[in-house]
């Protein structure tokens, strides 16, 4: 068209110069030149047209939102937060959208920055990118919106991921340590064993009582405490035959037993086996004659049989150890007299009304015993 004008403006130029032709030459014109489109217009026109390529290319790629998720955001400061809570691989940008066509910047006139527009869109579709291949990795990764912005805020994005300890990231197993178990002796258990059934006796459980009192034997039967517990519980119920065995089993384990010896003359006096009683008695003397109870305990048994001498003897070593008992003095002054020794006799009788200890029966019985013996 350019060609075709000049020309035509060379012929005007001629007609002009020829006359007589006034009335041909008007009806022939040059057409005016026409305005040059701008280079730069087609290059912003390309841009425009390769950001719009990208952006239907960004939509056809984006995953259609999962039900019950919450859709994707494509702000850029969460994206990054993202990344740097889930240190992720690199993840290269696609060459249609982190490169620029040759065809369309070659065409920019020169002197003339790029447009920002885009280079905000290639940022933009570098970090959707990103954040969905984050998404697609580690989906149950995504922090609160607010926790995202301030980590984003504090932390750089090319920031190293910050390491943690094996022993904060990885819940050590639990160790099964087995506390020992105490072992508990045989004395040991029939020492607890005691003390329930003890605790059973108090409450009136008789019977539950006479059990564990039984338990305890067999596991320890040196317990003299249980063993005379359940010998007394066996008397109670009228059961001698098995109180006097127990006692007997004790004594002949260990004759060191004055208590149990003296429970079990008790029993035998009770079935009337008053020499046996004295045996016994007599038997762990040596074990018991340190016991005032005990030694005035023989001696009336030894009165009972007869043998006063012996018993005036006896009552005497426990009233050294216990002066101030008027039975016992009593005693003593009964053997006295049945030994045909008045005047002792008569010192007893009143040591024993000096103690003011005895009851109104046996004071009687002393004033007639003293009447007895006035010359």
């Amino acid at each position: 068209m350019s060609l075709i004008n000049k020309m035509l403006q060379d012929l005007d130029a001629r007609r002009a110069d020829v006359p007589g032709q006034g009335a041909y030459s008007q009806q022939v014109r040059a057409v005016p030149e026409r305005r040059r489109v701008s280079p730069a217009w087609w290059g912003v026109a390309g841009l425009a047209v390769a950001v719009s390529a990208s952006a239907a290319w960004l939509w056809l790629r984006h995953p259609a939102p999962q039900p019950g998720k919450a859709p994707l955001k494509l702000d850029a400061d969460l994206k990054v937060a993202q990344a740097v809570a889930q240190p992720q691989a690199p993840v290269a940008p696609p060459a249609a959208v982190a490169s620029t066509p040759p065809t369309q910047t070659a065409e920019r006139p020169a002197g003339k920055p790029a447009p920002v527009v885009a280079e905000k869109a290639a940022e933009s579709a570098q970090v959707a990118d990103a954040g969905n291949a984050t998404k697609r990795s580690t989906p149950s990764a995504k922090p609160p919106e607010h926790a995202a912005k301030a980590l984003a805020k504090a932390t750089p994005v090319n920031a190293a991921p910050v390491s943690v300890p094996a022993s904060e990231s990885i819940a050590s197993p639990a160790v099964n340590i087995e506390k020992p178990t105490k072992e508990f002796t045989p004395q040991q258990l029939a020492e607890n064993a005691y003390r329930k059934a003890m605790l059973a006796l108090q409450q009136g459980r008789t019977s539950e009582a006479a059990d564990g009192l039984e338990q305890v034997l067999r596991l320890d039967a040196r317990h003299a405490a249980a063993r005379q517990a359940l010998i007394r519980e066996l008397a109670s119920a009228g059961r001698q035959d098995e109180a006097i065995r127990l006692a007997r089993e004790g004594l002949g384990m260990d004759p060191n037993q004055p208590a149990l010896a003296m429970a079990l003359a008790r029993l035998q006096l009770d079935k009337g086996e008053l020499r046996s009683a004295v045996e016994t008695m007599e038997h762990t003397l040596p074990y018991g004659a340190d016991r005032a109870d005990y030694v005035a305990f023989l001696a009336g048994l030894l009165q009972r049989d007869g043998r006063h001498k012996q018993a005036a003897e006896q009552y005497v070593s426990a009233l050294q150890r216990a002066p101030q008992n008027g039975v016992w003095w009593m005693g003593l002054g009964i053997s006295l007299q049945a030994d045909n020794r008045p005047a002792e006799a008569v010192e007893a009788f009143k040591r024993a009304k000096a103690a003011n200890t005895l009851s109104p029966d046996l004071l009687a019985f002393v004033d007639a015993r003293l009447n007895q013996l006035k010359p």
